[in-house]
């Protein structure tokens, strides 16, 4: 029996679920649920699917099991709420929510509720970051002494006048951070465990935005390990993302993707050289795979009454280095 699946949201990574869902066998889109009509009735129209014009008909049909929340996120938790009270299970968009508070809301409601919660960082299921990830864990690096994560993006200004709610502190949280780099953000706290401190400075230097624009940081996490973290959506033309590491026994660099240097032979790089599509300059997703491991995974976890691979408790971390990296520069201390 096939899961019916709701999406809330009628941006461009809607479709990008839609997709997912619809390349599923064990999964059925039953429809879209969008304040811009125009554009859900185009998805609806896209995927030949309905576009619910109400709040209560999408979140009690009684076929749909499982909701995606591709919404602002500033409205996240508005949204789980919502699909929690009517007992559906929920795969969220990152960033889970904007705050703190709202992420431990949301965990009250849905143990209270007996609800699953995945978080959507896809990129956890890249096999190279894989690659990476078993590395570490199998301590071919030596001891880890040093890190450096580089989100060093270029957002043209109509990327933000086109959709009024990003870079605001409402819906966005923040902006280059909360929005672009949390994906390198969660790849690097999974890599490295969680941080001791972190003392940093973000600004707003090019955009006309609320939230940053550019940021840096120094950290050092519970096992030692010290680093650095910067990010930006100014830093024209843009840049690949790249996390570095330095261990006793050698060093490695990933970055758009791949192991991209090592010297290290137990690691060689990646041999495909192909460029990743989304992140530095365009944010547009040409390839669902990585997404697609991300829903395969979800609907495992349904069908076997177990956590997804990104549960509420990863996903709260990297929120939380955000938050307190503004914090930090908010207050001038770590």
């Amino acid at each position: 029996m096939k899961l019916g699946f709701g999406i809330v949201g009628s941006g461009s990574i809607a479709k990008v679920h839609a997709q997912c869902i619809q390349a599923h066998p064990n999964a059925e889109l039953l429809g879209f649920l969008s304040p811009h009509i125009g554009r859900g009735e185009l998805l609806s129209t896209t995927f030949e699917t309905d576009h619910f014009e109400t709040v209560e008909a999408f979140y009690s049909h009684p076929k749909m099991d499982a909701v995606v929340v591709c919404n602002e996120s500033g409205n996240h938790g508005a949204a789980i709420t919502l699909a929690a009270q009517h007992g559906k299970h929920i795969l969220c968009e990152k960033p889970l929510e904007v705050t703190l508070p709202k992420i431990d809301a949301i965990e009250k409601l849905i143990n209270t509720e007996k609800i699953t919660l995945g978080v959507v960082y896809q990129n956890r299921w890249n096999p190279e970051y894989q690659r990476l990830k078993a590395a570490i864990t199998e301590g071919l690096l030596g001891n880890l002494l040093l890190s450096n994560a580089q989100i060093h993006w270029y957002r043209p200004p109509e990327y933000y006048s086109f959709s009024p709610w990003r870079g605001t502190l409402l819906y966005d949280g923040g902006a280059a951070l909360m929005n672009q780099g949390i994906h390198t953000i969660d790849l690097w706290l999974d890599l490295l465990g969680d941080l001791k401190y972190i003392y940093g400075k973000i600004d707003t230097k090019v955009h006309r935005i609320e939230g940053e624009d550019i940021a840096v940081a120094y950290a050092e996490f519970k096992n030692g390990v010290v680093g650095t973290l910067s990010g930006g959506t100014a830093l024209f033309p843009g840049h690949p993302e790249r996390i570095e590491i330095y261990g006793s026994g050698g060093s490695v660099c990933f970055s758009e993707g791949k192991i991209t240097s090592s010297t290290i032979d137990a690691i060689p790089v990646s041999s495909s050289q192909k460029e990743a599509a989304e992140g530095k300059a365009d944010p547009k997703i040409n390839d669902i795979r990585l997404h697609q491991a991300v829903l395969d995974d979800f609907i495992t976890a349904l069908e076997q009454k177990k956590s997804p691979k990104v549960d509420l408790a990863t996903a709260r971390k990297s929120v939380a280095l955000i938050t307190e990296l503004y914090e930090s520069s908010k207050n001038n201390q770590p």
